[in-house]
């Protein structure tokens, strides 16, 4: 059977740059395209967030184009009132559609009720050589705060990125072990100096926000085709399967702020893993 653990405390990080992107007009590069299709799994075992109300299978499924592109994902968390004493229920039809353009991706929540309210943009993604370069979260009411990262890479992997929210929030580094396994992802803030009137990252204090990826398998990692979903994001980096999670914000003096980690034990079937119940 497989089993989920979480310990510590809930993380709050608005300094983290974590998001989901990827893909050009043909979604991703062709070696991408030809990684078998990533079809179901249980939202536990990707990076949803805590305070879901107990109640439904679970299951999230993915579809794809003929191109091996995804173009759908069916199921997913909708937001409860708080009155209920939890933040988010399950919803097998909740539905987000995948629409391809000239080196842009278009990420939509489709409506409940299509005859009554239109679907919403929730992102786009802009493509350069076939990989992600800039995400942008769509705010329809206040379209000067998108929430925008910008990606770089080094060898076809990410290795830095840049978020904005009207003004330059925070810097991330990814770093990669041997394997090809993402190790840590440190995000320092932007600070603003009055004397040149720049932003800058701060690397003089040490507040930072730390993740770390642990316990990596063997297994090949199923999920790398589907950055595009900010869940799956993170473990959509690496060529295996990491089973511990990790993440600390240090305060201006290196102190401990906030500490959360996540843990899964998984099962296995011909050394492939299994993200279904």
């Amino acid at each position: 059977m497989k089993r989920i653990k979480r310990t510590g405390f809930f993380l709050i990080i608005n300094s983290l740059i974590l998001i989901n992107c990827q893909t050009d007009d043909t979604l991703e590069n062709e070696s991408q395209n030809n990684i078998p299709n990533f079809e179901n799994y249980h939202f536990r075992y990707m990076d949803y967030p805590n305070g879901v109300m107990p109640g439904g299978n679970g299951m999230v499924k993915i579809e794809y184009d003929h191109q091996n592109r995804p173009v759908k994902r069916i199921g997913g968390l909708t937001l409860l009132p708080a009155s209920t004493g939890y933040t988010y229920l399950y919803s097998s039809t909740y539905t987000e559609a995948v629409t391809y353009g000239n080196n842009e991706i278009f990420l939509f929540v489709k409506s409940p009720e299509p005859n009554n309210f239109p679907d919403r943009l929730k992102t786009v993604f802009k493509m350069e050589n076939g990989k992600i370069i800039r995400k942008v979260e769509v705010n329809v009411n206040y379209p000067n705060a998108n929430d925008t990262i910008n990606y770089y890479y080094t060898d076809n992997k990410i290795t830095r990125s840049y978020r904005k929210k009207i003004f330059p929030v925070s810097e991330s580094k990814y770093y990669y072990n041997t394997s090809g396994n993402v190790d840590s992802i440190v995000a320092r803030p932007f600070t603003y100096h009055d004397t040149t009137q720049t932003w800058e990252v701060d690397y003089i204090t040490k507040y930072r926000t730390v993740q770390t990826l642990k316990n990596y398998d063997h297994s090949f990692n199923p999920t790398q085709k589907l950055m595009l979903f900010e869940e799956i994001f993170n473990r959509s980096l690496s060529n295996n399967n990491y089973r511990l999670y990790e993440s600390k914000t240090y305060d201006f003096n290196g102190s401990v702020l906030q500490y959360y980690t996540w843990s899964w034990t998984f099962n296995y079937a011909n050394d492939q893993i299994i993200f279904g119940n």
